[in-house]
């Protein structure tokens, strides 16, 4: 499992659990990147920017820089940009709202061209009547991914999947666009950018249906780990899901 050139790393459930680094994570990256490895983090955490993610894991001891986070806000910003968007409704945090912004796409209450979901750790009820409001008269929303729960130090916490769905049955609405993991452009932005072919990089992740799910639909290899949202009688069901299935990345070698 050291013979990739590039590993890509999901957060949440694998380097770190909520506010706890998961045993050994900070020693296996390190470990890799002493040996010329590549490392990049895939989330789809919105809730955070590039600057946030870079501060979060240099509290566990990990250095990193902006080019390796890689978020699900990413991917939902390149749509705006490629469809001309100029104006959003964000429900989401300043985190977010600040990574809109700086891709010169205005914040606007009054009429936008699309409500953006996010996963909002700074939700209240406000935030969601204007969503609504704007969706009731017809403005198409998005989100930024689609996981139902966050995994924490205390165990799963509502995330942008089930908020979606309570707008969507609040609203008689269909979400327009869903970005982040399982889409394979994720992924496949890293490759491109950085030159990197399919067999040169491997996806690590806690999630069968976002991280596992995504390597296999841009057909590279991955690596799936027990330290977060994916128990082992789960995969048992799914032998072949992954590559690979480790108790957590300390065992990377």
């Amino acid at each position: 499992m050291i013979d990739y050139n590039c590993y890509c790393f999901d957060l949440d459930g694998t380097i770190y659990l909520g506010s706890n680094e998961i045993k050994g994570a900070v020693e296996a990256v390190k470990n890799l990147t002493s040996i010329g490895k590549k490392i990049f983090y895939l989330s789809n955490n919105s809730s955070k920017n590039k600057s946030d993610y870079v501060k979060r894991l240099a509290k566990i001891g990990l250095e990193s820089k902006e080019e390796q986070i890689v978020l699900s806000s990413d991917s939902t910003i390149r749509f705006l940009k490629r469809t001309g968007v100029k104006k959003v409704f964000v429900l989401g945090t300043r985190s977010l709202k600040k990574m809109i912004l700086d891709e010169n796409i205005d914040l606007c209450s009054h009429q936008p061209e699309f409500v953006v979901i996010g996963y909002d750790t700074e939700l209240d009820y406000n935030k969601l009547v204007d969503a609504c409001r704007l969706i009731n008269g017809g403005v198409d929303f998005i989100s930024t991914h689609c996981d139902p729960v966050c995994p924490s130090e205390h165990g799963p916490i509502p995330d942008i999947g089930l908020l979606t769905r309570m707008i969507e049955e609040t609203t008689g609405r269909k979400v327009y666009k869903v970005f982040g993991k399982p889409n394979s452009d994720v992924i496949e932005a890293v490759m491109e950018e950085h030159n990197i072919t399919r067999d040169e990089i491997v996806m690590v992740g806690d999630r069968l249906y976002t991280d596992i799910e995504m390597a296999n639909r841009a057909g590279v290899d991955s690596i799936l780990v027990l330290s977060g949202d994916t128990s082992r009688e789960e995969i048992e069901n799914r032998p072949n899901a992954a590559s690979y299935v480790l108790q957590d990345i300390s065992r990377i070698k």
